[in-house]
């Protein structure tokens, strides 16, 4: 496949690349950036006066539902999902069923994703079905094309299990990922625990059961050496405190964040919203100002998604009985741009960091640099196109989401990866 993008602003900041050009792709591979006057005839040309060119967007936190729950998701629907949101890469959570824990069903999967124009990757179960009693086989499932390893959904909650899963990461310098919740202290609440859970009746899950977890795992990276270690969709003003702590002191954690952490507070739960039911909840507006500074300083390096694909049926269950989680990939540009950018928390330099650079660097995998003679890996932004989310206009076979008719800045045109292109259809 040729193809000529024409007059594009390109913004690499991780390899400070800022002009304006043509580029030139042959057969998947960057051939040329700068005037292109001569190609072939049969060469695609696509008007890219007013669009962005990045580095393909990754969202390091997605749930493809694949194997054993695909009534909700599967790799084709998640990809194209991934695909219609402007992303050119993934990494999967193992709460499927079976869960990841295997490096037969780990293998299947990698092999069924080949081909797709989004790359994807895979998070292994950290211990056996994920039920925190025994470690999963780390390196077997890392010789199967693992890149990270966490019980996603669940905590690691005994900490002497903890340390071995970190010790055993730490001899193939891979990252454990952790959804940092202890079970004991959330004691099946369902939404923040303050005014708003007091008022409506609804179970109180207390931010201490996130920083409690955090805290202890700090201590332990410390005390492995070499040990990597990523927290999971802050929720807590104090779990940036934590973090930004530990980078001080040289520890090696790093942090992710979700739109709806950064945007939404409890009270979209006083109306009884199961759009609104996630899991960490939606905290306070005193947190969402603590993330929003974190976001600033660069204390938390990645915006992700936690996209959680669920039934319309599933989400319509009543607050106490529906799952946790929203769909998040086809929103998080258009959020990220207009509540982070628009407002100048962040620059759009600091967003492409936290969308595409830090993820595949915090996973170690190879950097996507927009240089002749590379792999197109780009994703096509109009960063001045303005629209209203509309749920039915989504690829992903769910639609929980609490934004739509939300109207944001910033909308994917289309992305380019593993010599294929697709056309945002939001």
């Amino acid at each position: 496949m040729d193809l000529l993008l024409k007059d594009a602003e390109i913004i690499s900041p991780g390899e400070d690349l800022y002009k304006t050009a043509d580029i030139l792709i042959s057969d998947g591979i960057i051939q040329k950036i700068g005037k292109v006057t001569r190609f072939k005839k049969d060469t695609q040309e696509i008007n890219c006066k007013k669009k962005t060119i990045v580095p393909g967007l990754y969202d390091m936190h997605v749930h493809l539902r694949d194997p054993g729950q695909t009534h909700k998701e599967d790799l084709t629907s998640g990809t194209e999902a991934a695909a219609n949101g402007g992303f050119t890469g993934v990494m999967c959570m193992p709460n499927t069923a079976p869960p990841l824990d295997s490096p037969l069903i780990v293998r299947d999967l990698l092999q069924r994703a080949k081909g797709i124009i989004v790359d994807v990757d895979i998070a292994a179960c950290a211990t056996s079905g994920r039920k925190g009693e025994k470690l999963s086989p780390i390196l077997s499932l890392h010789e199967a094309g693992a890149i990270a390893f966490t019980d996603d959904g669940s905590p690691i909650a005994n900490p002497e299990l903890m340390r071995r899963v970190l010790e055993y990461t730490s001899q193939i310098d891979s990252v454990v990922i952790q959804h940092c919740e202890d079970m004991d202290l959330s004691n099946k609440g369902v939404m923040n625990e303050g005014f708003i859970s007091t008022a409506t009746g609804l179970g109180g899950i207390p931010e201490v059961s996130e920083t409690i977890i955090i805290a202890r795992d700090i201590l332990l990276t410390k005390y492995v050496n070499n040990s990597r270690y990523h927290i999971q969709h802050i929720s807590c003003g104090k779990s940036v405190d934590l973090l930004r702590k530990a980078k001080e002191e040289n520890i090696n954690v790093t942090g992710e964040v979700c739109p709806h952490h950064f945007i939404l507070t409890d009270r979209e739960c006083s109306n009884y919203n199961t759009n609104a039911k996630m899991n960490p909840p939606l905290r306070t507006t005193d947190d969402v100002e603590s993330i929003l500074e974190g976001l600033k300083d660069d204390t938390i390096e990645v915006i992700c998604t936690d996209h959680a694909p669920h039934t319309e049926y599933e989400k319509n269950q009543g607050f106490n009985d529906s799952p946790f989680g929203i769909v998040g990939l086809e929103t998080a540009i258009g959020l990220s741009y207009t509540y982070l950018v628009k407002t100048e928390i962040i620059s759009f330099e600091q967003l492409i960091m936290k969308l595409s650079v830090n993820p595949r660097k915090i996973l170690r995998l190879k950097e996507v640099k927009i240089a002749e003679g590379e792999s197109a890996n780009i994703s096509v932004l109009d960063r001045n196109a303005k629209w209203k989310i509309d749920s039915s206009k989504f690829r992903s076979k769910s639609k929980n989401t609490p934004f739509d008719d939300f109207e944001v800045q910033c909308k994917p045109f289309c992305i380019i990866n593993n010599d294929q292109i697709f056309f945002s259809k939001l």
